[in-house]
């Protein structure tokens, strides 16, 4: 069917008022599991350091009656340390752009803070968790602070590193992920002393995870929900949200940002961590920075200065090189 002879339509009609939402959708993650969940203390120094000790290990004790007593080696504390790490996002908004009227937000230079500030929150949580070792720094070279996957000292499928910050984990080849690995790690950190209580692992790892425990021939004890209140509809469970392991219970904790990351070591890495024995310290806590003007625009930083502290190395485990 033609339009009518001579109608005047919308692709000829000049002056129409443009119709934009109001709303700007972003839903890109912007959640730091490990961060959040960490405690946090003051550093005062780029160099932070902590000790450690072990207790002897258990041997056969039967003594003399009377017997004299020599004066057993005394073993002193070990000294770790780990430096601090600068990060910002910065920006510059010109007085235009934030004078003039947008949709979906008021002003463009808050608008741009706000953004900013979550991308380093990200940032942090991405230098926490990876397998990187730590690095002084110098004037021309930035200071690194050792993420988690250089502290581990019990792995399974691969090679864990010396558990000073020192140096970094290696993965075996990647291989499918079994019960068997994740609770050879999990037996290595409890016998060491530590109790993981959270397994932090990339989203596409929590579905095999999960799978494990759900498949036709499982691997993992079975898989148990209670259904309450009356009247409800049945519910298909097909997730694992803890892990009652033999050595207690886990939190299943998926972080969205270690597959984001696109780094290879965190897409193939299962945490395991004892929460109590890590914190994150801040020398510099994340704070927007104005900065000068420099023509007809708004400049800013949001910075933070931070360092990882595994307080006890031997406390944590993990599963490397799986999918």
């Amino acid at each position: 069917m033609a339009i009518t002879t001579n109608g005047f339509s919308t692709y000829t009609q000049v002056g129409g008022k443009e119709d934009v939402s109001d709303l700007i959708t972003n839903i890109s993650p912007a959640e730091t599991p490990f961060y959040s969940m960490t405690p946090k203390f003051k550093a005062i120094a780029t160099l932070y350091q902590w000790q450690t000790e072990t207790l002897d290990v258990p041997v056969a004790n039967a003594q003399l009656e009377g017997a004299d007593v020599t004066p057993s080696t005394t073993t002193p504390t070990t000294m770790l340390n780990n430096q601090t790490q600068i990060s910002f996002k910065s920006l510059a908004v010109t007085e235009t752009s934030s004078a003039i009227s947008a949709y979906g937000r008021g002003n463009e230079y808050d608008h741009q803070v706000i953004k900013r500030g979550k991308e380093l929150k990200t940032d942090i949580e991405f230098s926490l968790l990876k397998n990187v070792a730590k690095d002084a720094g110098s004037t021309a070279t930035a200071r690194v602070t050792a993420g988690l996957g250089a502290w581990l000292l019990n792995v399974a499928n691969g090679t864990a590193s010396a558990g000073t910050g020192a140096d970094t984990s290696t993965a075996s080849s990647s291989t499918a992920l079994t019960y068997n690995m994740l609770a050879s790690a999990q037996q290595l950190a409890y016998v060491a002393g530590g109790s993981p209580t959270v397994m932090m692992l990339p989203p596409a790892l929590k579905t095999t995870f999960s799978t494990l425990s759900l498949s036709s021939t499982p691997s993992t004890a079975e898989v148990r929900y209670n259904l309450t209140g009356k009247g409800k509809g049945a519910v298909a469970v097909g997730t694992v949200e803890q892990w009652l392991s033999d050595f207690g219970t886990v939190d299943v904790l998926p972080n969205r940002q270690m597959a984001r990351s696109a780094d290879s070591f965190l897409g193939s890495t299962i945490y395991l961590i004892d929460k109590t024995k890590v914190r994150v310290g801040m020398l510099q806590n994340i704070e927007v920075q104005e900065l000068a003007k420099i023509g007809l625009s708004d400049r800013a930083v949001i910075r933070a200065q931070y360092v990882l502290e595994v307080c006890a190395p031997s406390a944590h485990a993990a599963v490397l090189g799986v999918v």
